[in-house]
């Protein structure tokens, strides 16, 4: 998800990490201006957050960072188009929002969980979000996602299984491995999705202004 060596190398570069929790990326990103946000109302443990709010209504004013991360995130909202344009409100013209989150994952953090996203919802969220969709790729290969649902089994199933349980523990180390040796992406379902998106450096309602003003 995470490649810092693709951002600015100066504090003068803002970062955003939206929904960041206990803020895993803060160590990729010393050497910008890192921030967290967070909504901080699950009973989890969290990082020092920054702003606490909600996604949907940042405090923050407009075309502020550079960059944005929502990491895991979108699941855990009602509304996600609402907290996208909210994402591309705080960047600048021209920046970027990483994003990911599952289409194939165990309810967590209840009750705060809502949806899973098909390639074509993100497609769709971004255009309604005002984004233009970068990249749009699986997080996973298909191996991951068939060693996941392995691990649930052996987690999951009664005592009673004992031998069926480490059957599936077993083979999901197996795919797991596989995962890293051969990234299937091209049959199944991956377990997440990352996108990057990108807020056009000039938009739509702008350039419609621009061209009338130049008419």
């Amino acid at each position: 998800m995470i490649d810092a060596r693709r951002v600015g190398a100066s504090k003068s570069f803002r970062v955003l990490d939206a929904g960041a929790g206990i803020a895993p990326y803060r160590k990729h990103f010393e050497h910008v201006t890192y921030e967290t946000a967070d909504f901080g109302q699950v009973s989890k443990e969290y990082s020092q957050i920054d702003y606490i709010c909600r996604l949907e209504e940042l405090p923050m004013a407009d075309e502020t960072y550079d960059l944005v991360l929502c990491s895991q995130v979108l699941e855990h909202v009602p509304d996600p188009v609402a907290v996208l344009r909210e994402l591309k409100r705080v960047l600048k013209p021209g920046g970027q929002a990483w994003v990911s989150a599952p289409l194939f994952y165990e309810e967590h953090e209840q009750p705060y969980d809502f949806c899973r996203y098909t390639q074509f919802a993100w497609q769709r969220m971004a255009a309604e979000a005002g984004f233009t969709v970068e990249s749009l790729d699986w997080l996973e290969g298909y191996y991951g996602t068939i060693s996941y649902q392995l691990m649930m089994a052996s987690n999951e199933l009664p005592y009673v299984w004992l031998p069926l349980q480490f059957a599936c523990f077993v083979l999901s180390l197996v795919f797991g491995f596989l995962d890293t040796k051969f990234k299937i992406t091209k049959t199944g379902m991956p377990k997440n999705y990352r996108c990057v998106f990108r807020r056009p450096p000039i938009d739509a309602l702008e350039e419609d202004e621009f061209e009338v003003k130049l008419g």
